[in-house]
């Protein structure tokens, strides 16, 4: 199928844009790639490395403070350092958000408060659990993707339908990134779910029961992607994620926008030919 027929100009999230400055996204992966060689050359520990994000991540004015004062004693100092000035290009808009948003906003929609330095290390935290989980999601026995919703055509009325688990693309929209992500999980023998409520516990239980093992890959903005990575980690399903271009859901605009994704890092995560070249 051809991506030709794809919308891939620039665009603007409520928060993030991994288009940033640039036309494509490939300057976004150029730079978190680099910055993961970094961190892992002072520290190879991938495991500890993510274990400091998490640590430290929830704690919004220590991260700011910590920043500001040139908190170099402190464990996620060398982190928030490395990364933090490079990767302002693609959360322009997200302190304009956080001024806008009422008080008790906040505080009910965590997500949604997400800071600028938060998000920073959440980019980093996918890309070490990707090098962490990748080889394992492709040789587990089955393998699942969880698409959002607003990655459909909405020029069209879409007709995905529920199936076993959740809803599948039914291949209506050449112009849909929901059709070709799908068609490319399928062709790499990953069965690909527009996620709207499926119960994610109940399929992990029953493929671990049956003695075969168990991966996830998800998509989806980046607070709602890091969260489900951690999620994952904590019931032990390897998990893998592609952060969507922008935030462009309901959620955050009150209606849905068309989105997009890069397919291209979704094809060197899911490719097996990938791993064996490298």
């Amino acid at each position: 199928m051809d991506r030709k027929l794809l919308n891939t100009s620039p665009v603007e999230g409520k928060t993030y844009s991994l288009f940033g400055t640039s036309d494509s996204t490939d300057n976004y992966y150029r730079t978190i790639k680099i910055f993961a060689d970094t961190a892992l050359a002072s520290n190879p520990d991938i495991s500890k490395v993510i274990g400091i994000i998490r640590k430290f991540s929830p704690k919004k004015r220590f991260l700011k403070n910590a920043i500001a004062q040139n908190r170099s004693e402190l464990e996620i100092y060398p982190l928030l350092n490395l990364i933090n000035s490079e990767l302002k290009q693609f959360t322009v808009k997200t302190e304009v958000h956080l001024k806008g948003m009422p008080l008790i906003q906040k505080i009910k929609e965590r997500s949604l408060a997400t800071t600028r330095e938060q998000y920073h290390l959440y980019m980093l935290e996918i890309e070490l659990t990707n090098r962490l989980n990748r080889e394992i999601f492709i040789k587990a026995d089955k393998k699942i993707a969880l698409l959002p919703h607003c990655l459909q055509d909405f020029s069209v009325s879409c007709k995905s339908e529920k199936t076993d688990f959740d809803y599948q693309c039914k291949h209506c929209s050449a112009k849909c990134y929901q059709n070709h992500i799908s068609m490319l999980l399928k062709k790499n023998g990953i069965e690909p779910y527009i996620w709207m409520g499926g119960s994610f516990k109940r399929i992990a239980k029953s493929t671990l029961k049956s003695g075969k093992s168990f991966a996830v890959l998800g998509i989806a903005c980046i607070p709602e992607l890091t969260a489900g990575l951690r999620r994952c980690a904590k019931y032990g399903i390897p998990a893998v994620g592609i952060p969507l271009n922008a935030n462009r859901c309901r959620r955050w605009f009150g209606e849905f926008l068309p989105n997009s994704v890069n397919l291209d890092e979704v094809e060197k995560m899911i490719s097996l030919t990938k791993i064996e070249m490298e």
